[in-house]
């Protein structure tokens, strides 16, 4: 009755394609530590779909190497029933307790039990200027660690391979609905490749890295504008600045910094010593892959989250800008600034990432 009553309440509040998610278009199951909140098995009334920030990126939602595709989306006959059905998603057979991990930055509006599908997490998300739900689905109750409500980043991880509901394997589940919760479902394979969809390193989410997912503190002077050494040039920055890069090097110790710098012609945040730049184990000039890459943006996202206690006035990585000013738009393309090629490794940010500081 409890599961009854949680599929009449998905579908009074988000239409008929959480109904569908609740009911389960069942799966072919055996074809192929979290330091987040609890899990909620109750939905609340969400804000209409679209009104998310745009995500940052696009990542697939197991780790690199962990998977093996199992059965794809589309018509086919199912593994119980034996009933030609359309399968809604794509599987993807996995080791159980292998971490799943958000596709792009949303909200959470579904978490709990539902019907055929074990356990199922539903992420609203801007990708591309547009509405997107995806689901996840089959996880145990124990391997659900986020909440209805619930903010999430691309590559977070949220929950856990299980073997739950219609299913006589661990796999990954995993659905696209451009337009949000009451589109129809698309096939996700060619959805993550045109979004240029990048897979993370499973070392990414192996634990709970405390340092780098706790707040940071607040500048604790009384003239953040006043001039210091630069620890990383022979110039100077200003306190706040010097107090962000204190705050960055404890918790990602793994980075490499400059910051002051004088650049002739131009009225440069880094000559007046309010930015630095940072790279992950990078040259600069060689655009940040695999662990650097994954790195990076464990600290941008750190930065992001932190940036009202810490004075970060805007981030520049990978093609994207992000400011206090406008975070209700999320990551917007960037440009250059007048100053730089947007479309080269270094003009774009692909090798570094940029923060200003409060002035």
């Amino acid at each position: 009755m409890a599961k009854v009553a949680l599929i009449t309440v998905l579908a009074l509040l988000f239409g008929p394609a959480i109904l569908l998610l609740s009911l389960g278009v069942v799966l072919n199951p055996a074809a192929q530590a979290s330091c987040l909140s609890a899990t909620s098995s109750s939905p609340s009334t969400r804000a209409p779909s679209g009104t998310e920030p745009e995500t940052s990126r696009v990542v697939f939602p197991l780790p690199a190497g962990s998977w093996t595709r199992s059965s794809g989306f589309g018509m086919r006959v199912h593994p119980i029933t034996g009933e030609r059905k359309l399968h809604t998603g794509v599987d993807l057979s996995a080791n159980a307790g292998t971490h799943i991990v958000a596709a792009a930055d949303g909200r959470v509006v579904s978490a709990g039990p539902a019907s055929g599908y074990g356990h199922l997490i539903v992420i609203e998300h801007t990708v591309g200027g547009q509405p997107v739900a995806t689901a996840y689905a089959h996880m145990y109750a124990e391997g659900i660690h986020v909440s209805v409500d619930d903010t999430v980043t691309a590559g977070q991880h949220i929950a856990d391979v299980g073997s739950d509901g219609y299913s006589t394997g661990d796999h990954l589940h995993f659905e696209v609905r451009p337009g949000g919760v009451n589109a129809a479902p698309i096939d996700p394979e060619p959805w993550l490749s045109a979004t240029g969809a990048a897979e993370i390193n499973g070392s990414e989410n192996a634990s709970c890295d405390e340092t780098t997912s706790g707040p940071a503190t607040s500048y604790p002077g009384t003239n953040p504008n006043g001039l210091v050494d630069d620890p990383t040039t022979d110039g100077l920055i200003t306190e706040q600045t010097a107090h962000v890069l204190a705050q960055v090097r404890a918790a990602f110790p793994d980075t490499a910094w400059a910051c002051w710098s004088q650049r002739p012609g131009n009225d440069s945040e880094h000559e007046v010593g309010r930015a630095c730049d940072g790279t992950f184990g990078n040259s600069i000039g060689t655009a940040a892959t695999g662990p650097a890459l994954d790195l990076g943006w464990k600290l941008t996202n750190w930065l992001k989250s932190n940036a009202g206690s810490l004075g970060v006035e805007y981030l520049i990585w990978q093609g994207r800008i992000w400011s206090v000013a406008r975070s209700s738009e999320g990551w917007r393309s960037y440009d250059g600034g007048g100053m730089h090629d947007p479309t080269s490794v270094t003009g774009g940010h692909f090798d570094h990432l940029h923060f200003t500081a409060v002035s």
